[in-house]
């Protein structure tokens, strides 16, 4: 009884910090995928299956047929995935159990503190922010977190099961899985490299990794066989000097400022010094040379999987959504050092690692409030013109039917008042999907149609605003509106 009654308040620490981190995503927010979903469910199931995602189709499908969808309110997606992401953290630490006693209550809340930062970072709020998507990350987690610990009872066969189940949510689970395990290991075997460590190491990595490039042979077994018309993204070699250049810059970019969501005085960087530094000190302390040696292949193995599948991209895209794992190498070398130091040495552990998640959590907490102004900007930016449009149709009696749309010459991806942009981290709809935006959130239908070329030229050509102005921006003529978005 005081077994389960131990792992209930650690599951209850775990979802409290996960709350606390991304409550404020609990309300109803979109990105421009989030608003496709929302307009076009039926053509994002078929995106979903091209990306062998086909779990996650399944579940938007029978959604579907209900007239509902996973973006009609984000809020309790969010808060279901938390949720997940929060059992998930249990699982991960319940598989931990064996392998490192915390000790003492310092002990207890660097392990609680470390766990959580796998889930509670910054590069992690670009998943959140697709609302539709959210349970899909978060059931990707889960079944790879279910492996892991499936892994560790010695059942390969139901974790390679779970891990197959994960990527065919979310290819990043077994990413995610591959990185705890290994760390597993390292831990079980009590850092030696002997037969049965490799032995495991090896099924680890074919369970893993196996899953993943089944779910991605699959796709192409189905393109063949005319099943799908086509893979959502190209998978093969490429120019491997350049992707090893791309992953290069952003991994430099992780550890300095976490691509501009961290304050820029490289942070990340010092605390795996940190952790890497209390590990080695042990082991050469003990002059343990091969435990060393086996830490520092273990470090490399885990920074080589964080660019797994930016890797396996022809075009080689390294978004926050596929890095975040960055994080999960960093909990677990920090669970190493954990294992590694005495009482004294937890307590510093306690005050740097709380330290470091108290900063992530803060400005977790400011992303979200710049990606709500944003979702607010472009609210009000439709609802500007559609008083434009009531105010023509008003005047002339012709209703407007149609839109095109154009951008200026400088049109952001951003808006310049909204701060902690990288990659689809508040990335503003207006000027990317502005017909799908605006049909979202006015409820009306406006028929997509090419911005006319003498429209352009005689109105809008050369120009490049700062600000919207709805008098220069906003051209009606006949039953279609003409916007070029600053």
């Amino acid at each position: 009884m005081e077994g389960k009654k131990e792992w209930f308040h650690a599951f209850f620490v775990d979802y409290l910090i996960l709350f606390l981190t991304w409550s404020g995503m609990f309300q109803r927010s979109f990105n421009c995928d989030t608003l496709f979903h929302l307009m076009r469910p039926e053509t994002d199931i078929i995106g979903r299956c091209e990306g062998g995602r086909y779990l996650s189709a399944l579940m938007d499908y029978i959604l579907y047929q209900f007239g509902r969808t996973t973006a009609d309110h984000t809020g309790l997606t969010v808060f279901a995935a938390v949720f997940l992401l929060a059992v998930s953290v249990w699982l991960v630490q319940w598989s931990f159990r064996g392998e490192i006693s915390c000790g003492t209550l310092y002990g207890k809340a660097a392990y609680y503190t470390i766990t959580a930062l796998m889930f509670c970072n910054v590069l992690f709020s670009e998943s959140l922010m697709f609302g539709e998507c959210a349970l899909m990350f978060g059931l990707a987690y889960l079944f790879a977190s279910v492996g892991i610990w499936l892994f560790t009872k010695g059942n390969y066969i139901a974790a390679f099961f779970l891990f197959l189940c994960s990527a065919m949510e979310y290819q990043v689970g077994v990413v995610y899985a591959a990185m705890i395990l290994s760390v597993w290991i390292f831990l079980h075997n009590h850092y030696r490299i002997t037969l049965r460590t490799v032995i495991q190491e090896l099924v680890c990595g074919c369970i893993t990794f196996g899953a993943g490039v089944l779910d991605m042979m699959s796709i192409s077994v189905l393109v063949e066989t005319g099943v799908l018309e086509k893979a959502e993204k190209g998978a093969g070699i490429g120019d491997i000097a350049g992707k090893i250049g791309i992953c290069a810059e952003n991994f430099v970019s992780l550890l300095t400022d976490c691509r501009g969501l961290l304050p820029k005085v490289w942070m990340p960087l010092f605390l795996l010094l940190f952790a890497c530094g209390m590990v080695l000190r042990k082991f050469l302390k003990e002059k343990n040379g091969m435990a060393a040696l086996y830490f520092l292949l273990l470090s490399a193995a885990l920074t080589m999987m964080i660019y797994v599948l930016p890797m396996a991209q022809i075009s080689c895209m390294a978004y926050p959504r596929l890095v975040w794992v960055f994080y999960v190498m960093q909990s677990m070398l920090l669970l190493v050092a954990l294992r590694c130091t005495g009482e004294r040495g937890k307590a510093v552990m306690c005050y740097v690692c709380c330290g470091y998640l108290a900063v992530q959590v803060m400005f977790c907490h400011i992303i979200v409030t710049n990606h709500m102004t944003s979702n607010t900007l472009d609210k009000t930016y439709v609802a500007m013109f559609c008083r434009q449009v009531e105010k023509y149709e008003a005047q002339t009696g012709i209703r407007v039917e149609k839109l095109a749309v154009a951008n200026d010459t400088d049109c952001p991806r951003g808006y310049l008042n909204v701060s902690y942009k990288t990659d689809q981290i508040n990335e503003r709809a207006l000027g990317i999907v502005t017909n799908t935006l605006v049909n979202a959130v006015s409820g009306r239908k406006f028929e997509k149609v090419p911005m006319d070329g003498e429209v352009f030229r005689t109105y809008f050509e050369g120009k490049n605003w700062d600000w919207f102005d709805a008098e220069e921006q906003i051209v009606i003529l006949g039953d279609t509106a003409y916007w070029v978005i600053f």
